[in-house]
């Protein structure tokens, strides 16, 4: 009897542990699941700049924006969003894939717009039900705006009348004076 109750306790002992252990390893197996599904790769953007440290309105110039993958692993399907934040508009959207360990830079072709720019690189994976990056890099630069029309025109204009006027009003007025007769007798 004793054996048997030996065997029994062993037995039932046996049995929990199996249960106590399949519970944890199917906890630690949701939980690992739930961590891979929502782990994001360790990818960021170090560096943008510009071709151009003062372009002027209307030139085309090359931004470039650099990624660093800090993973052991490649990383593929990731979004570069280049957006003007002054006038909330996308610039131009590229794939990309970078090896492991791996620093990459992308050039993306902007036509400058007159004015204090805010330019902003976002970094997106593709990931479902994610839109918000995953970094983020801004950086202003000023353009110059075009000029508003022929600034050379008017002041010639300006110039000729001032000429006109002073040629036709002031002159007859000096001469007069200076040969000491009235301007309103000659008119006789």
């Amino acid at each position: 009897m004793i054996d048997m109750r030996r065997t029994m306790s062993v037995f039932v002992l046996l049995v929990v542990m199996i249960l106590l252990f399949s519970s944890l390893m199917s906890n630690s197996s949701d939980f690992e699941l739930e961590r891979t599904e929502q782990q994001l790769p360790d990818v960021t953007i170090t560096n943008l700049t510009f071709s151009q440290s003062e372009p002027k309105e209307g030139e085309n110039i090359t931004i470039f924006v650099t990624l660093r993958n800090n993973e052991s692993f490649p990383i593929t399907d990731l979004t570069i969003r280049l957006v003007n934040l002054r006038l909330e508009q996308n610039i131009s959207e590229k794939q990309v894939s970078i090896d492991e360990n791996d620093e990459k830079t992308i050039d993306f072709n902007w036509t400058a717009q007159g004015g204090s720019n805010s330019i902003s690189a976002l970094l997106i994976p593709e990931v479902v039900d994610l839109e918000e990056p995953i970094d983020s890099m801004s950086k202003e630069i000023w353009v110059e705006p075009e000029p508003i029309g022929d600034v050379y025109s008017p002041l010639f204009a300006l110039i000729f009348i001032f000429i006109v006027i002073f040629g036709s009003v002031i002159i007859p007025s000096i001469f007069a004076f200076l040969t000491n007769r009235d301007p309103s007798q000659e008119k006789d």
